[in-house]
């Protein structure tokens, strides 16, 4: 259905320029909850066979390969910021270069 729709010039415009196309007060957070689950069911169940794979983006930096994963980066946070819970994290730390 997305791909009959007919946009308007002003719309097109907005999305060329990279303006928002709506207006709200509030930011929000794209959150995968289900590889949250699925981390943390695997201490209790490791050879679940409902387990899901995450993806992982892999990075090479000074001769080193990194993964970079949004449920890794809360489970090795730094101590500084071991009391934060899921949600304080995920609506509060972003991740820079």
């Amino acid at each position: 259905m997305g791909a009959k729709l007919e946009l308007g010039s002003p719309m097109i415009c907005t999305y060329l320029l990279g303006h928002d196309d709506h207006y709200t007060s509030h930011d929000f957070v794209t959150f995968y909850w289900s590889t949250y689950v699925s981390e943390a069911r695997s201490y209790w169940h490791p050879d679940d066979a409902y387990k899901t794979t995450e993806k992982v983006a892999l990075i090479k930096k000074n001769n080193r390969v990194i993964g970079l994963s949004p449920v890794f980066d809360y489970v090795y946070r730094p101590e500084t910021l071991d009391t934060m819970c899921l949600y304080d994290w995920v609506t509060r730390c972003k991740r820079v270069k």
